[in-house]
């Protein structure tokens, strides 16, 4: 078990100074890591080959962005835990899609017949407009007010989630999250009023 460890650590090292030898060797030992998450995580197996290649991808991407400010088994973990539950709410999403809409024979319709009474084409596009400012808001943040906003408003982490996954204390996000409020609000309202 500590020869593995040891082994692990050597090719960990190797793998992050740019050996693609280690890459690929951290790969392999990492295979069990990405096939378990895949099963927790999004356990749709008529995708597992796309799943699995995205995982790959993933650990691939950690090795690139790993700080060596943290455990980087535990950043794997996390980046694969966040990457297939993500997955697995958007898949679940597009089958319901699917599901919901039966296909027609849409051939004879014209597009004022399909066309649905109750669409707000003012309003879709006044909202599309909002949102449009507010991801100009999001985009003039710091990288790292980025990062808690987006894992707080969007993918619904806690604060201490977000904390272990960045590898720093909750009471510094907190604070930037709260900097990242107020310049949000900055941002608009010096640039749309």
């Amino acid at each position: 078990m500590m020869n593995d460890y040891k082994d692990f650590n050597r090719v960990l090292r190797s793998a992050l100074v740019g050996e693609e030898r280690s890459k690929v060797k951290l790969l392999d030992m990492l295979d069990p890591l990405i096939r378990s998450s895949i099963k927790r995580y999004c356990p749709v197996f008529n995708e597992f080959d796309d799943l699995y290649s995205d995982g790959k991808a993933i650990v691939l991407s950690c090795i690139e962005d790993f700080d060596n400010k943290r455990s980087f088994l535990k950043y794997v973990k996390l980046s694969l835990m966040y990457f297939y539950l993500d997955t697995y709410k958007y898949l679940l999403k597009v089958s319901s899609d699917v599901h919901d809409n039966p296909s027609s024979d849409d051939e004879d319709l014209s597009i004022f017949d399909s066309l649905d009474a109750g669409v707000d084409i003012e309003g879709d596009f006044l909202e599309s407009e909002r949102l449009g400012i507010l991801k100009d808001a999001i985009d003039s943040l710091t990288p790292r007010q980025e990062t808690v906003v987006r894992l707080f408003f969007y993918e619904r982490l806690a604060l201490s989630e977000i904390a272990d996954f960045l590898g720093i204390s909750k009471r510094t996000v907190i604070n930037l999250k709260v900097s990242a409020i107020n310049n949000i609000r900055k941002f608009i309202s010096c640039h749309y009023k």
